[in-house]
Parts: C-alpha cells; sequence; structure tokens
C-alpha cells in the first residue's frame, strides 16, 4: 500500500493488478490517489492497489 511517507507527486508507481507503470499526479490522505498514464489521461486510485516503481521485485524464475 501506498502512503505519502512512500512516493511524492511526479513519481513513478505501478498498478499491481496490470503491471503498467504510471506517475503519480496528487495524493490524497484518504486513501486515493489521482494518477496520469502515458497516454495523459487522470485517473483516480485506490492507493492499496498502486505499489513503488523501484528495484524491490524479486523475479522468479
Amino acid at each position: 500500500m501506498i502512503n505519502k511517507n512512500q512516493v511524492a507527486v511526479g513519481d513513478r508507481v505501478r498498478i499491481k493488478s496490470t503491471g503498467q507503470e504510471v506517475t503519480v499526479d496528487q495524493i490524497s490522505q484518504y486513501g486515493f490517489s489521482i494518477i496520469r498514464f502515458q497516454t495523459g489521461g487522470k485517473h483516480r486510485f485506490l492507493n492499496h492497489k498502486l505499489e513503488p516503481v523501484g528495484g524491490n521485485r524479486i523475479a522468479l524464475s
């Protein structure tokens, strides 16, 4: 789950269900964020369905 301490506006995050990377446009204190897609569209998304993009994912082979 993403909270305000883990990411900032402008950071890249990944949607857990699809794996798509998006940009955080705004962060709400009520459990959702406004995300911006690569195509320019914006959408509200629940924070617990987003994960920070980074080297902490482990690839299983």
